[in-house]
């Protein structure tokens, strides 16, 4: 009774109109900083403050741009922030009801924002492209009334990690190879240091004049007075053999700490390093908190590590949707699938990897190691390492079972390709799998598709260009080996994808040029469907119609008469199928995606809801209840819903009451 009310629910909503993505998670961490002991992070355009001490999410605020480039408190009201974005806007956030104030437009686009606690002064650091030339403009601005004051310099190079000194009197800058300094108030520059290659980043200790910069071989130098020309005090320290793209000085003494492809953490006293190594992704930034016990690591992967300066480990670590690394970039296409378990969706992350995220709680929860293989970063210069990696995965309606394709080709050795049966007991952890067969290869060259479902056994099938699609099956005994039953063939033609009937009494193959329909008793083919499109993606059986889905085209079949219902052209990224025998269709419509919900008796679309998530879909599938979860090209995760997802729970702040007694 609650399946087919929930279905009933969820097909109304569908075809209402008003129907929109909501985002859930995932992207990239586009901007940090650290408000005394409060971690700020933006992903997406979602602002989300942590307590660097227990790792509590304090708030969850929407900033409405994506293209978040600076965050500050702004010195004259500390219950104030400043946001700045690419498309040109200064915007100001009370924190104390989170209500926007104003946002003013300040330039074309404002990559930096530059802040003096000590003497209140305040720069912008805007770009713009002037005759196919970049054009750097720093703006003094008045933070009384945010209006600006007069441009203090205009660079007509590119330039980049702006920092300003803790007195507001000095802001140094990089250009090419050359660490270049401006004088606030007189506006003069001159060039401090010259590098031999280009540099990659540069931090300024909160109090003394000390800089560090680094370069894209690993080099790191220190600039004693940074801000006194003529000067040429340098010292250099050289671990990192990859790109260092962040830094950070401790607040209370001399030490550095640097970060890079590496997924190292180190820690340079006196000109020595200490290690922190196995962080995970490539670390993209490193924040020190004020209070002078934790580190915070920033890495591509969009995780936030909190490392405890006591102990030397990590003591938190903060995950939304785990994503690739800059350095995880196979020959071999990933598996971009989304499937779904109880509560939880599933999906990969690090090659070799399948996460799962709670839609409910809004996190990752585990990540589960298919591939077995360890990381390494590698030291040629523009060379990236090829890892295995997960390129299908399937998991079963009962939860019970889960079935992994993984390939690895490095174009000079053999290709290896091996397909893995899973089991779970769902009583127990959730996340927790136990491989029970491995077959290796399960095909000659590449599998294309995967499907896993139940005839008389539980029953998976792969197809491959290899011109075959082969039908596992799992064997009676308890916790049993999946075996290979049958090998289907069809003239010499690569098989693209396949689908087995919700009844388990038929399977429908995909071949180049043909749809073949077998029957799972006998294995007989019972009919074949001819296609006019080389390539088909996906295919759907129900009841008496076969739905096939190609990059550009939508086909429907009768298979009572063996005839064309009817075909529409579409840019189609993805389809799902219902649980009421409806589908929707993902359509991408330049850099955004609708939907389109229709049925198989005529083309018609049953309701049209445009936008519904930026980028292409490339999984979906239908939780518990009635909702839709959509997967996009830049991992990220959307419910499709009229209304927006009930709040994430926060923990309050804790107001401590302190008195001086004189």
């Amino acid at each position: 009774h609650y399946f087919i009310q929930s279905n009933l629910s969820m097909m109304d909503e569908l075809s209402s109109e008003g129907l929109t993505g909501h985002y859930l998670g995932g992207g990239r961490v586009s901007c940090s900083t650290l408000v005394k002991d409060d971690l700020f992070l933006v992903v997406k355009s979602n602002l989300l403050v942590y307590s660097t001490r227990n790792a509590a999410l304090l708030h969850v605020q929407c900033l409405g741009t994506s293209q978040v480039t600076g965050l500050s408190v702004n010195p004259l009201n500390s219950q104030q922030l400043l946001v700045t974005s690419k498309d040109g806007y200064l915007t100001v956030w009370d924190m104390t009801d989170w209500t926007q104030m104003r946002s003013d437009k300040m330039g074309s686009s404002v990559s930096d924002l530059l802040v003096s606690k000590s003497t209140q002064q305040f720069f912008l650091v805007t770009k713009q492209t002037v005759k196919s030339q970049e054009v750097t403009t720093i703006k003094k601005v008045d933070l009384s009334t945010l209006a600006p004051i007069s441009d203090i310099l205009i660079i007509r190079k590119p330039c980049s990690n702006f920092q300003i000194s803790p007195c507001g009197g000095f802001i140094l800058f990089t250009r090419d190879t050359r660490v270049r300094v401006i004088n606030t108030c007189t506006c003069a520059t001159f060039t401090r240091y010259t590098h031999d290659i280009e540099l990659s980043a540069a931090t300024l200790h909160c109090k003394d004049d000390v800089a560090a910069v680094a370069d894209a071989e690993g080099k790191i130098c220190i600039l004693g007075n940074w801000n006194v020309k003529g000067n040429e005090e340098v010292t250099v320290h050289h671990w990192h053999a990859n790109r260092v793209s962040g830094m950070a000085f401790a607040p209370r003494s001399q030490v550095l700490f640097s970060g890079g492809l590496e997924s190292v953490l180190v820690k340079w006293l006196d000109g020595q390093p200490q290690f922190l190594p196995r962080i995970g992704g490539g670390i993209q930034g490193v924040l020190c908190p004020e209070s002078g016990d934790t580190v915070v690591l920033v890495t591509d992967d969009s995780v936030v590590h909190i490392v405890s300066l006591n102990t030397w480990s990590v003591k938190f670590k903060l995950c939304n949707v785990l994503r690739r690394g800059d350095d995880e970039c196979p020959r071999t296409a990933a598996s971009r699938e989304l499937s779904r378990d109880s509560s939880h969706v599933l999906m990969t992350s690090s090659p070799g990897h399948i996460q799962v995220y709670d839609v409910e709680e809004r996190k990752h929860i585990a990540d589960l190691d298919i591939t077995n293989q360890n990381k390494c970063t590698g030291h040629e210069k523009n060379k990236k390492l090829v890892y295995i990696d997960v390129t299908h995965f399937k998991v079963s309606e009962d939860g019970e079972w889960m079935a992994t394709v993984e390939r690895r080709d490095d174009g000079y050795l053999t290709p290896e390709n091996r397909l893995k049966f899973w089991s779970r007991d769902p009583e127990e952890d959730t996340t927790k799998f136990t491989m029970v067969t491995c077959i290796e290869p399960p095909h000659n060259k590449v599998v294309t598709s995967l499907t896993l479902g139940h005839t008389s056994h539980p029953t998976a099938v792969t197809t491959s260009t290899d011109q075959s699609a082969k039908v596992w099956m799992c064997t009676e005994e308890e916790g049993g080996s999946w075996t290979l039953e049958q090998t289907l063939k069809h003239r010499n033609g690569p098989a693209f994808a396949s689908v087995l009937s919700s009844d388990g009494s038929v399977v429908a193959v995909a071949y180049k040029g043909a749809t073949v329909i077998y029957s799972t008793s006998d294995w007989e083919t019972k009919a074949e469907i001819p296609q006019n499109i080389g390539r088909v993606d996906q295919i759907f059986l129900t009841g008496y119609y076969l739905l096939s889905s190609a990059k550009d085209l939508i086909s429907v079949w009768d298979l009572t008469s063996l005839s064309l219902c009817w075909e529409v052209s579409a840019n189609v990224s993805y389809i799902l199928s219902l649980p009421d025998k409806t589908f929707l269709a993902f359509v991408s419509r330049k850099s955004v995606t609708d939907a389109f919900l229709f049925g198989l008796k005529t083309a018609a679309p049953l309701a049209v809801h445009k936008f519904v998530c930026p980028g292409a879909v490339s999984g979906a599938c239908v939780r518990e209840g009635g909702r839709v979860v959509v997967l996009n090209s830049e991992q990220e995760l959307y419910q499709l819903s009229a209304d927006p997802p009930p709040p994430l729970a926060i923990t309050p702040r804790e107001h401590v009451d302190t008195a001086t007694i004189f």
